[in-house]
């Protein structure tokens, strides 16, 4: 029987739409893109929960091995000196002696308070009652999550065209692989006439070897090709988040990619504002905006409420759990008002530092505003280059296809030697080599066009 795992091996069949919705969804980017957007969302939460009622329980054990003495001076619990006085003029009047110590100002009393063994258990609440700061995180924390599933949808769009140009590469490898195919057959043909021609006497054996080393470079071109082929497959399996040992097939042709379009894109205008990049550099500036207030209403006072309630006991020895025996009750409430009264000028300087980020961040749309137009000039110019380079190499493959056919003509006719031959075999294979440049280049600059225009959003 067949391992279980040949007959769950994954296969794929996509076009390259459909190759970037898979990426938009599996890449190892954008996987790492909706972490980062899950905390956000988490902190969002997370910051919501501090305005919320806070409850904590606490247990305390505390076993003396010497209770704590205080010390007191000796009369500091004596009679006070008009009292002592008193007494002592009873004492003269009546010749009854009072029988006390006499007083020592240097004497000390010692005292031990409290059981050796004690425990307290308690439960505190405390609820928030106003916090400037709190409120304006609370924004803060909801404007960054927003920042962040931006990034999402940023990741996904550079993520598309990377398939794209990954996309792109495979083809063109693999239309590179059954160019040199067509020119090997056509050229193992032409040596099988060669060697006939040979036999008869009509060439020389040079002729022959010299055809035969043009097939070998061809079938190293071939192994070369086929290897980069494979290489490309398994590169876009990484972009797209595939396993490598699953099978993908690519339902697009060059050609279709080619003429997709083409005209339609050289003619949308651009509008950067309509890009996830502005969503993203606009939602940050909200964010320093409310930075910025966030400093400011620190100088506001703040007010919570609590409660606590404990119970207490204290034994000679460990008998805490005896229903019998007392717990001591201990319960209050109250309000707490904190109110920052002088700084040293901290928080001017925090609101004036917070200013100066804010004021980056729309310096920072203006010069992405700039960037995104210049690169869609620069995009849009290069897609219209390379049309043009890649029809010229189009009339430059079919010239050199129909030099090579006519040298071949000629050298069966005897007109034209094995040199010229291979001469025109060489040019074939260069033009061959910048058609299928060509060709790369014009689906790569079509989509960097694409994605200056926002279309892999």
């Amino acid at each position: 029987m067949l391992p279980m795992s040949i007959w769950a091996q994954e296969q794929h069949t996509m076009t390259l739409k459909q190759a970037q919705e898979y990426a938009s969804e599996h890449s190892y980017s954008v996987r790492g893109a909706y972490f980062d957007a899950e905390a956000a969302l988490r902190g969002v939460k997370e910051t919501i929960a501090i305005g919320l009622p806070q409850v904590n329980g606490s247990i305390d054990y505390n076993n003396y091995i010497d209770i704590p003495t205080q010390v007191a001076p000796a009369d500091a619990f004596g009679f006070p000196a008009y009292l002592t006085q008193f007494l002592g003029e009873v004492s003269a009047e009546t010749g009854v002696p009072i029988n006390a110590p006499a007083g020592d100002a240097n004497a000390v009393s010692e005292f031990q308070f409290g059981a050796p063994q004690t425990m307290t258990a308690g439960v505190a609440l405390s609820q928030l009652i106003f916090d400037g700061s709190y409120f304006v995180g609370l924004k803060a924390a909801k404007t960054y999550a927003q920042v962040m599933n931006g990034a999402v949808a940023i990741t996904q769009r550079d993520v598309k065209a990377i398939v794209a140009e990954s996309y792109h590469t495979v083809l063109i490898a693999k239309e590179n692989v059954a160019i040199l195919q067509e020119s090997l057959t056509v050229l193992e043909k032409t040596r099988g006439d060669t060697k006939a021609m040979l036999e008869e006497g009509f060439v020389e054996e040079q002729d022959l070897d010299q055809l035969d080393l043009s097939i070998v470079d061809l079938n190293n071109r071939i192994a070369h090709a086929s290897n980069q082929e494979k290489i490309a497959l398994d590169m876009l399996k990484f972009q797209l988040g595939m396993p490598m040992s699953a099978t993908l097939s690519l339902s697009d042709t060059v050609d279709g990619l080619l003429t997709d379009g083409a005209v339609d894109m050289l003619g949308t205008g651009f509008n950067f504002e309509q890009s996830i990049d502005y969503d993203v550099l606009s939602t940050q500036v909200r964010l320093m905006d409310l930075n910025v207030k966030n400093e400011r209403v620190k100088s506001l006072p703040s007010i919570g409420g609590f409660y606590n309630y404990s119970r207490n006991a204290q034994r000679e020895s460990f008998d805490f759990f005896d229903g019998d025996k007392k717990w001591y009750p201990t319960q209050l409430w109250g309000v707490q008002l904190s109110v920052p009264i002088f700084t040293s000028l901290r928080g001017v300087h925090r609101v004036a530092k917070a200013r100066v980020e804010a004021e980056r961040s729309r310096m920072n749309l203006e010069q992405a505003s700039q960037g995104a137009t210049l690169e869609y000039e620069s995009a849009r110019n290069d897609y219209s280059l390379a049309l043009a380079t890649y029809q010229n190499q189009q009339q430059g493959l079919l010239l050199a296809e129909r030099i090579f056919n006519k040298t071949q003509i000629k050298y069966t006719e005897g007109l034209a030697s094995s040199f010229d031959l291979a001469q025109a075999q060489t040019q074939l294979l260069q033009a061959q080599g910048n058609f299928i440049g060509g060709m790369l280049s014009v689906l790569n600059a079509k989509s960097r066009l694409s994605k200056s225009l926002n279309q892999y959003q």
